[in-house]
């Protein structure tokens, strides 16, 4: 029998509560463990069961089987990574409890199911109340008749609270919950209800309410919780997002209603943080295409990367007009889904996780491609993106310095760019890797600078060799108006003089934007008015085009 039904810790787990029952399946041969507390209270023939989906389906009650099927069937085919679904459940006497079940699929380095394990909790013997903020539960949300009754429901989370305990510890966040809470409940009308959705986030349900009236409480609750001061006396602010449905109109369910909310709040939050999003069938495509979006990249990097690709944009020496070097773009066609851009997909594989090893083959390759053109085209500068998450990889400069020593590249003239789409939690730490990767030779840079979190309070922590200034700055330089730009990159570029770092000037569009910055004290230049980002085949044909000169 598999050492993973046989050990201590599932007997401890098992016999830790009568209300929380759990299993173990071996996904290779299909065989499962359950706890003899669930084998009693089920009436299940015995603790190993063979094909266990099948038997247990048995017990779903009717009307609930199609929504177990497909959250837990998501979970086996690789769309989601929990199972976490409420449903009706027929015990040995025949009757049906509800039980909340949740599990998590473990897979091996190829992205194959190896085990699933889970809990069933029976919250028929859950309190109603949450004990945190003593708001309702939402398992009081099954005594609710969607389809008989008319309002509205706002689904709304704290923005960024994963960072605000990180900050300032769980004791705090919990603080801050308890505040939320009671600031939203004094908003509420005596006739809605409030419940602790999960984690940091809130429903209202406002019976008879429309969207005009949901509008104006959220606009409250946005001005009244955007500072939470604690009892201690400290202030700390916050911002919150939402997301409406009104019911039955676009939700006649429980199960529809959350979906739909959840749809509703993660664009906002995704979108357009810190307002309120009402549900409509295009969010709800978005969403879908998301999910299809997920799955098509993981199964395209299981499949060796296939889809992915490098594109090149040049980089231009000002004095000589010669290209001494690249940028490395990546670009994606999944097996299903062709029409993706860089700015929709990147998104995701950060979301998931998945920009990790795609960050690892995207420096791989623009390592073996500075090496594969040394010979032809002499040593060119070559430079590749890598997120604060994938800095912050443990595994990240280890995997760096070896990939460089496989391939015998000279660092020097390899170029690492900091992207500027996600805040820095710990610069110290951050500037600590810049300093050993610098001190092995490879070149650090900050991209967008001047935008979102490429700031001067950035420059103040890290030491880099090149600013890239932001093409928003640039590309329309030479449009009536613009003269304030024109100021700004001047003196970003003198400010680089003075710091000894290089610059490399983007957005350069046109002849006109070309002779401006050309005048100016700047590095390399980057922009369409030298070429687009292209394939490799097509860079290569401008840089025999660029050598024949």
């Amino acid at each position: 029998m598999s050492d993973i039904f046989n050990n201590e810790l599932f007997e401890a787990f098992a016999s830790a509560s009568d209300n929380v029952l759990i299993y173990v399946c071996d996904v290779a041969v299909d065989v499962s463990r359950w706890s003899k507390a669930a084998v009693e209270y089920f009436g299940l023939d015995s603790e190993y069961i063979e094909r266990a989906g099948d038997v247990w389906a048995e017990h779903v009650h009717p009307d609930d089987l199609e929504m177990y099927l497909d959250d837990i069937n998501s979970v086996f085919a690789g769309t989601k990574n929990r199972h976490d679904c409420q449903y009706r459940a027929r015990n040995r006497m025949g009757e049906y409890v509800w039980v909340e079940c949740k599990g998590s699929m473990i897979r091996d380095a190829g992205g194959n199911p190896i085990i699933f394990a889970g809990m069933l909790t029976r919250i028929d013997g859950e309190s109603k109340y949450d004990t945190l903020t003593g708001l309702l539960t939402t398992y009081e949300l099954h005594h609710i008749n969607f389809e008989a009754q008319s309002g509205s429901a706002v689904l709304i989370g704290i923005d960024g609270f994963r960072r605000v305990i990180s900050n300032y510890g769980y004791n705090t966040g919990d603080e801050i919950l308890i505040e939320f809470s009671k600031k939203i409940k004094n908003l509420c009308h005596p006739e809605w209800k409030l419940f602790r959705f999960s984690g940091d986030e809130f429903l209202v349900v406002a019976f008879g309410a429309e969207q005009e009236e949901i509008s104006d409480f959220y606009e409250k609750v946005r001005k009244q919780t955007d500072v939470i001061e604690l009892e201690d006396g400290r202030k700390i602010g916050i911002s919150a997002s939402a997301g409406s449905v009104i019911f039955p109109q676009d939700a006649n369910s429980r199960e529809s209603l959350i979906n739909n909310l959840e749809h509703s709040l993660e664009f906002a939050k995704n979108n357009q943080k810190g307002t309120l999003v009402s549900f409509s069938e295009e969010i709800a495509q978005k969403h879908e295409r998301g999910l299809a979006l997920r799955e098509d990249l993981k199964q395209c990097i299981k499949n060796n990367f296939k889809g992915f690709e490098l594109f090149f944009q040049p980089f231009v020496n000002r004095d000589t007009n010669k290209i001494v070097g690249c940028e490395c773009l990546l670009r994606w066609k999944g097996e299903k889904i062709q029409d993706s851009y860089p700015m929709e997909f990147i998104k995701i594989l950060e979301d998931y996780g998945g920009i990790r090893e795609v960050g690892f083959w995207v420096m791989e390759q623009a390592i073996k491609q500075q090496v594969a053109w040394r010979d032809t085209y002499g040593d060119l500068w070559v430079s590749f993106n890598v997120s604060y998450q994938q800095f912050m990889d443990d595994n990240f400069e280890e995997r760096l310095v070896a990939c460089a020593e496989k391939y015998g590249v000279n660092p020097t003239y390899m170029i690492i760019e900091l992207t500027e789409s996600c805040e820095v939690d710990n610069p110290t730490e951050l500037a600590a890797m810049f300093d050993r990767l610098r001190q092995r030779g490879f070149r650090l840079a900050l991209d967008d600078f001047g935008t979102a979190y490429a700031s001067l309070e950035m420059l103040k922590c890290l030491h880099v060799d090149y600013i890239k200034v932001e093409h928003s700055f640039v590309r329309e330089l030479a449009e009536p108006g613009h003269d304030i730009d024109y100021v700004i990159i001047d003196n970003l570029l003198e400010m680089c003089k003075h710091l000894g770092y290089h610059s490399i000037v983007e957005g350069v569009e046109n002849s006109d934007v070309a002779d401006i910055v050309g005048g100016m004290d700047a590095t390399l230049l980057q922009g369409y008015y030298y070429s687009r980002p292209v394939c490799l085949n097509e860079f290569e044909k401008l840089l025999n085009a660029d050598r024949d000169k």
